[in-house]
C-alpha cells in the first residue's frame, strides 16, 4: 500500500504543535521551503505558504526549479546567490530611487526617506508573544550583485495586527531587532541578529528597512548607477529565551 505524501498544510500544522507545546521556533517557514507553486516571475511572495506583501510593493520569492531566470537560483535578475538553507530564498528592495519628487526631503532620498519606494515582507506567528517574555530573532541577508547601492537600518518589527499600507513608501514602525551598519557585501550572507522583550500580543514579524532604525544610504560604484539596494532574505527565526528563575 503507497503512503500519502503529507500536504504542506499537514506538515504546518505538525510544526505548529510543536512550537506550541515546546516553546521553540515561532516562524512557519522562515526558509520559504514550502510553496503554493514554484514562482516564475516578480512579485509573488504569497507563494511561498504564509508570506505576503505589506504595501502595493512587490517582493520576490526565487527557487532553484524557478521555470524563469527571472527569479531561478542561483542565477536570477538581480545577481547570483545560493540559499542559505535549503531550496528557495525571497527578496524584496530595501530602497529604491522610484524617479518620483520627494517633497519631505527636497528630493534626496537619503534625508530620511520616507518617500523612497522600499518593500517589506510579513508572515503570522505560530502564537502571539507573552507579554514580559525575552525573543530571540535572527534571519540572513545578502545584498543582491546587481545592487549599487547599501542602506543601514534592515530589521525585523513585530505587531498585533498585520500591517497593510497601500503605498510604496518607507513605513514609519521602529523595529525590535535590527542591523549595526550597512549590509554591502555581495554575495554574502549576513545574520541579523538579537534579543528583545515582548509587549505582548504581537502576531505579526514583517521585515525590510526601517528608518526610525538608523537608515543611511550608500553608493558602491564611482559615476552613474542603478539607484537601488536589493536583498536576498532566508532562515528566519523566532524563538523564546528561557524564562528566569524566580530567586529562592
Amino acid at each position: 500500500m503507497t503512503r500519502p505524501c503529507l500536504s504542506t498544510l499537514a506538515v504546518l500544522l505538525t510544526t505548529f504543535s510543536l512550537a506550541q507545546s515546546t516553546g521553540e521556533e515561532l516562524v512557519r517557514n522562515g526558509g520559504f521551503e514550502f510553496l503554493d507553486k514554484e514562482p516564475d516571475t516578480y512579485d509573488m511572495i504569497k507563494r511561498a505558504v504564509g508570506w505576503d506583501n505589506v504595501t502595493i510593493g512587490y517582493s520576490e520569492v526565487f527557487s532553484k526549479l524557478a521555470p524563469a531566470k527571472t527569479v531561478g537560483i542561483p542565477m536570477n535578475d538581480y545577481g547570483q546567490m545560493d540559499p542559505k538553507e535549503g531550496d528557495h530564498y525571497a527578496g524584496f528592495f530595501g530602497w529604491k530611487d522610484d524617479e518620483k519628487w520627494n517633497f519631505e526631503t527636497g528630493g534626496d532620498p537619503f534625508v530620511a526617506g520616507w518617500s523612497s519606494y522600499s518593500e517589506y515582507i510579513t508572515s503570522e506567528l505560530m502564537k502571539p508573544l507573552e507579554e514580559g517574555r525575552e525573543y530571540e530573532v535572527s534571519f540572513w541577508v545578502a545584498l543582491s550583485g546587481n545592487s549599487d547601492r547599501a542602506v543601514s537600518g534592515i530589521g525585523a518589527y513585530f505587531s498585533e495586527d498585520k500591517l497593510n499600507e497601500q503605498h510604496r513608501r518607507f513605513l514609519r514602525q521602529k523595529p525590535q531587532v535590527s542591523v549595526d551598519g550597512f549590509v554591502e557585501k555581495k554575495g554574502e550572507w549576513v545574520e541579523v541578529k538579537g534579543t528583545f522583550e515582548a509587549d505582548g500580543g504581537e502576531r505579526y514579524i514583517t521585515i525590510g528597512t526601517w528608518p526610525s532604525a538608523g537608515f543611511d544610504g550608500k553608493r558602491l560604484i564611482a559615476g552613474p548607477d542603478n539607484k537601488c539596494a536589493y536583498y536576498y532574505v532566508d532562515g528566519i527565526s523566532v524563538k523564546a529565551l528561557p524564562k528566569e528563575e524566580p530567586a529562592k
